[in-house]
């Protein structure tokens, strides 16, 4: 769609509503956030608010997807290449997406945001697509690399990875959302990491 003539839009406030919307969805919710909130927090009136988006609905939608970029940028971890030990390449793995899982902003996402995600479907099978969907299809992409070559026993890629994910994250999400323990649990990644690559290999590994 072209925009009608008139006064082009301002990208600095445009941003300045994403960014204090986000926040304040983050902070109380998206149903407990009004609009004049919002616009407060940006520093910008009602009307240039609707004049970049048309409702509340839009705001969180293009919050979302912005985020969503994010993750897919955080979701790019660096492996170490295929000579290296199947052993080391699961531990990198594991260690790059548990870190960036347990982070605040991540916390902050899942524990605030997935309940209004169920209410707008298309929004959240995209979601789930670019972030826990892309997950398992990379860690089952690097076990069908190490069983190819002759690393780990014959298995079903995308099963054995949703149990080695399941190792390494145990019920920590749980006490994530509920603020339990969370530096206790950051700080002991390595270890949980670690063994769940050992129970794993136990299992698929070569004899």
């Amino acid at each position: 769609m072209t925009r009608p003539p008139g006064r082009p839009r301002d990208l600095g406030k445009g941003l300045a509503i994403l960014d204090a919307g986000w926040m304040l969805f983050l902070e109380h919710g998206v149903e407990a956030t009004s609009i004049a909130a919002i616009a407060a927090k940006a520093g910008v009136s009602k009307v240039t608010l609707y004049s970049h988006y048309p409702d509340k609905a839009a705001l969180f939608e293009a919050a979302v997807l912005r985020e969503m970029e994010r993750i897919e940028q955080a979701q790019q971890v660096p492996h170490t290449g295929r000579d290296a030990p199947v052993e080391e390449r699961l531990r990198q793995f594991g260690l790059g997406i548990l870190r960036f899982l347990t982070s605040k902003p991540a916390v902050d996402f899942y524990s605030v945001v997935a309940g209004e995600l169920r209410r707008h479907e298309a929004l959240a099978r995209a979601f789930h697509r670019l972030g826990p969907g892309r997950t398992r299809a990379d860690l089952a992409g690097l076990l069908a690399i190490a069983v190819a070559q002759g690393e780990l026993v014959p298995l079903d890629p995308a099963q054995a990875a949703d149990e080695l994910f399941g190792l390494w994250q145990g019920f920590t999400n749980y006490d994530l959302l509920l603020g339990i323990g969370t530096d206790a649990i950051r700080a002991d990644l390595p270890r949980r990491v670690d063994q769940g690559v050992a129970l794993f290999l136990r299992c698929y590994g070569k004899p």
